[in-house]
């Protein structure tokens, strides 16, 4: 029996922060393994540089927001943390940047498919650059640091600091929002963005007002990509189809036989979905790559242990 998961991933991410700012380009290592394993220099070369650039217009601002809120408010601990989260992110980059320019010196990919995949890179970036303000109260800062501030003022009865904690969480995604999707250019996200500095200044108001006890509404901000048409699951009936594909291929049936408790997780990744497959006992057992048009098996990637 294979479960499907479309929350795990978001559940990881809470708790590990520091993979948070780097999943994009995390993903991006699917479609790298995928034209390694081909030997497709060319696309191999774009990948790299679709997660440096990942790391760049995501990991960068992303990162440095959060350090420079740790730094003004006194949180030197979590400040180190971020320094060292960036040189993490520095070196991943120069990583993939110089990788990048080994496989460009053995490509032989034609003009014409390399055009092709940088319209896939563009609309897989374009997917992942809105993902994280998108998700800002699932996943990431707000349950690693700003729900346990917020616990620690709720003990101790101060109210007023709970409102400024949900004002600063609230400040940052509108932040997340100006400085990644719209800096990159995508339209539309200006509403997100001054919709969560409109409900930051609310609750620094009320915060003025030194309440004795929480507003009703005070979870106004998780609730707030509802009335913004955010969608951050995709629809089910999708979903079912996706796995349908994925489930049928051989490679994959092969590769999930005779194994128990597998789990399902599709992501659609701007231009294709990628489906992986996994159980505690063997970790990643799969990934499937379906194409978003044509809805065929692109590749499967079948995973040793010790490679997730």
């Amino acid at each position: 029996m294979i479960r499907v998961l479309l929350l795990f991933p978001i559940l990881l991410l809470i708790a590990q922060p520091s993979m948070a700012i780097r999943e994009g380009t995390a993903t991006a290592d699917v479609f790298i393994r995928r034209y390694t394993q081909s030997g497709d220099f060319g696309r191999l070369a774009l990948w790299h540089e679709a997660a440096a650039e990942c790391l760049t217009r995501i990991s960068v601002p992303m990162n440095a927001i959060a350090h420079d809120y740790y730094k003004r408010q006194g949180y030197e601990k979590w400040a180190a943390r971020a320094e060292k989260e960036a040189l993490e992110i520095r070196e991943l980059h120069h990583y993939h940047h110089t990788r990048a320019e080994i496989a460009w010196q053995q490509s032989e990919t034609s003009e014409y498919n390399l055009n092709a995949e940088r319209e896939n890179i563009a609309k897989f970036i374009a997917t992942w650059l809105p993902r994280y303000p998108n998700r800002f109260y699932e996943f990431g800062i707000y349950p690693t640091f700003f729900r346990k501030q917020r616990a620690l003022a709720e003990q101790r009865r101060n109210y007023a600091e709970v409102l400024r904690l949900e004002a600063d969480a609230a400040e940052m995604c509108a932040v997340q929002y100006e400085r990644i999707p719209i800096a990159y250019g995508l339209r539309n996200y200006e509403k997100h963005r001054d919709a969560y500095r409109q409900y930051a200044t609310h609750l620094r108001n009320l915060a003025q007002q030194h309440p004795n006890a929480l507003p009703p509404k005070i979870d106004t901000g998780r609730q707030m990509s509802d009335s913004l048409g955010i969608q951050t699951l995709p629809a089910q009936h999708t979903v079912d189809a996706i796995l349908h594909i994925a489930r049928s291929d051989t490679r994959v049936r092969t590769a999930l036989a005779n194994q128990h408790a597998v789990y399902a997780y599709p992501a659609f990744q701007g231009f294709a979905w990628i489906v992986r497959f996994s159980n505690h006992s063997h970790g990643n057992l799969a990934t499937a790559i379906i194409d978003e048009k044509t809805m065929k098996v692109l590749n499967v990637g079948i995973l040793s242990p010790g490679r997730n």
